[in-house]
């Protein structure tokens, strides 16, 4: 089950599961803008799949102990 999605802001996804900075950091995303842009926005910007990276960051979710989800 997907949690995130192309509409969700990055420093959101960052914020609430602080595990997923380590998928950020491999597509080059420091988050230096405040995280205020939707992952769709920045998969545009930086050219990137986003469909990839949804996949990374809901995967990173999932296989966190249920207290981190």
């Amino acid at each position: 089950m997907a949690i995130i999605g192309a509409d969700t802001k990055a420093g959101d996804v960052a914020r609430t599961w602080p595990q997923t900075m380590k998928v950020f950091l491999r597509y080059g995303l420091t988050l230096n803008c405040g995280g205020e842009h939707t992952l769709e926005f920045a998969a545009r910007k930086h050219g990137f799949n986003l469909e990839k990276m949804l996949e990374e960051l809901n995967a990173e979710i999932a296989s966190a102990p249920a207290a981190f989800r």
